[in-house]
């Protein structure tokens, strides 16, 4: 799994590119959500919008992340007292196999309130070897999507994976360069990502936080488990959601939630022999899994 790699930058690939000439290949439809669409590859399902959501109890910090409402006070520490909490929430993980994950800049005191919706990774199973590469999407993030560093990480990748044996290559998102700065409001109960704002609360409370977003820039997504937010706002691809809970200044290049946009389109390469053949992410999952449940 190429993390954030686009089909045009097949350009880039030498070898990937060779690979599209033999084998079945297209773009990848992922869905909403970065973490559902490969979720959906390997399980066939996902109700996973994002990565932290509400623990779904009464009050808020029951969750995993609970414990943090006792440490608030470490925000005062800066970079120490965020590598204390992380290092707190990591620790059980890794003794779990669950995926590592770093808490950014969210709030202490909103973090506790949260619960973590990811485990172990679902492409980390027995019977699977699972190779990642994140480094697109650390490099797009930074330089953008049409940078020297994009296309210098892009050559490095494809000669890694051109010493390598594989049975499916594939994305889980594409990246686009940063065109907007978009502000939504705050909240007692929300998250905030660099894409995408999520409101929990009272019929009213949502009427009112609706009446302020701004819908010119983005649209209202009705996701049907409520854990991952009452209203959901997810910004159009381009747009750069600042303030945030990740980013202490504007990046340059930003995936989306929206898996039908150009530039958020994965793409996929199946050693079978074939054409290009553009799918959503539950057709290559009953490709690869569907004869053997």
């Amino acid at each position: 799994m190429i993390d954030a790699f686009k089909p045009s930058y097949l350009e880039h690939a030498s070898y990937l590119k060779s690979l599209t000439e033999k084998y079945e290949h297209g773009e990848l439809d992922m869905g909403i959500g970065h973490w559902r669409g490969v979720e959906v590859l390997f399980n066939g399902k996902s109700n996973t919008i994002a990565i932290f959501c509400k623990d779904g109890s009464d009050g808020y910090d029951s969750g995993s992340l609970g414990f943090v409402r006792g440490l608030v006070w470490l925000e005062s520490f800066g970079k120490v007292g965020r590598f204390i909490i992380d290092s707190l929430i990591n620790f059980p993980r890794l003794l779990k196999g669950h995926e590592l994950l770093r808490t950014g800049n969210i709030p202490l005191n909103r973090l506790y309130k949260f619960d973590i919706a990811i485990k172990r990774h679902v492409g980390k199973k027995k019977n699977i070897d699972f190779i990642y590469f994140g480094e697109l999407d650390r490099v797009g993030h930074k330089y953008g999507t049409k940078s020297p560093e994009i296309i210098n990480a892009v050559r490095k990748i494809d000669k890694k994976i051109s010493e390598m044996d594989f049975d499916l290559i594939f994305s889980d998102h594409g990246m686009a360069d940063v065109e907007k700065l978009v502000k939504v409001p705050l909240s007692k109960n929300c998250f905030i990502d660099s894409d995408m704002a999520r409101y929990w609360g009272k019929e009213n409370e949502m009427i009112t936080i609706r009446n302020r977003l701004p819908l010119e820039d983005g649209e209202i997504i009705d996701w049907p488990d409520k854990r991952f937010g009452d209203l959901v706002f997810l910004a159009k691809t381009g747009n750069l959601i600042f303030p945030n809970f990740w980013d202490k200044k504007p990046v340059k290049g930003m995936h989306g939630y929206d898996g039908k946009h150009k530039d958020m389109k994965a793409f996929y390469i199946l050693k079978k022999a074939g054409e290009r053949r553009d799918l959503e992410v539950e057709e290559i999952h009953e490709k690869i899994f569907g004869n053997r449940r």
